[in-house]
């Protein structure tokens, strides 16, 4: 008699066993985690992103909160200039980090907008520091000043519209001129400053009469935004207000026409901050501004 284990059409060849994706019975398909450094550098990469989003918000709320009367401007400035660097600060070390942990960690499995929120959170506070450095350069290069006139013998005064605003604001700047010093009694006289750091700013004579340069200066302020308080043609003077789109720091401007001898017309102009030390030179460039377009 044949074996039959000996016969080769009755020996079933050995095989793999099969392998389906279906769990067996009462089995749950539970999906491996993440691991640790994964969840990580989500968390980081996250963050991140967050930190891009809150710190220029933060700046833009502490700014214009100040502008529409829901804080002082000295909240708004402390907020900025205090708690803001702090932010830029947490930014810039997420990014850092997130940028590291998305080179370095699972680098197969690359979320790509991981790299563009790292990226943002360092360019962000490098951006903002840069500014800051650049504002203070300016800050140095100026004087402490904050009270600039074409005539230092004889500034323009303000009528009684703009004195009860300044008199009604919280720590307002004086608007006495003579004598007015940059810091203290044993510090320079504001005139011998401004005539230092801006000898541009001087009387501009027009050839035409005061009622027309009257008509164009008026015009002419309403042209750059400011907000025009009295405007008296008989005594020559224009009263007006420009005001910050940021914090809504308020400067006070006089705007002065007499007759010149031998015909036309000075003019003369004062640019008054109502609050702070320095203006880094607004005053001036407003001035500037507006003497350029009565040249024209």
């Amino acid at each position: 008699m044949t074996d039959p284990k000996a016969d080769p059409i009755n020996v079933v060849p050995p095989h793999d066993p099969v392998v389906t994706d279906t769990p067996a019975p009462g089995e749950a398909l539970i999906a491996p985690k993440d691991p640790k450094r994964v969840r990580l550098r989500r968390f980081v990469l996250r963050a991140a992103l967050a930190l891009v989003i809150v710190t220029p918000l933060f700046f833009a709320v502490a700014a214009l909160g100040s502008r529409f009367g829901l804080w002082g401007w000295r909240t708004g400035f402390s907020l900025t200039t205090n708690t803001g660097p702090i932010l830029m600060g947490l930014s810039l070390v997420f990014g850092i980090i997130g940028l590291l942990l998305w080179v370095l960690v699972n680098p197969h499995r690359k979320p790509f907008w991981g790299i563009i929120a790292s990226g943002l959170a360092i360019l962000v506070p490098v951006v903002a520091y840069l500014q800051l450095t650049s504002v203070r350069a300016t800050a140095a290069s100026l004087p402490f000043i904050h009270d600039i006139t074409t005539d230092t013998q004889d500034p323009p005064t303000f009528g009684a519209v703009v004195m009860a605003e300044r008199d009604a604001t919280d720590g307002v700047n004086t608007v006495e001129y003579a004598g007015k010093r940059v810091r203290g009694d044993d510090t320079p006289l504001v005139s011998a400053e401004q005539t230092q750091a801006y000898p541009q700013i001087r009387t501009l004579v027009l050839s035409e009469p005061p009622a027309t340069v009257f008509a164009r200066a008026e015009q002419a302020a309403r042209d750059l935004g400011w907000a025009i308080k009295e405007a008296d043609m008989e005594s020559g003077r224009i009263d007006a207000t420009d005001t910050t789109f940021w914090f809504g720091f308020k400067d006070d401007v006089a705007i002065r026409l007499r007759p010149a001898s031998g015909g036309g017309t000075r003019l003369d102009v004062r640019s008054v901050s109502r609050v702070g030390g320095s203006d880094l030179g607004a005053n001036a460039a407003r001035i500037s501004e507006f003497l350029n377009a009565m040249r024209e």
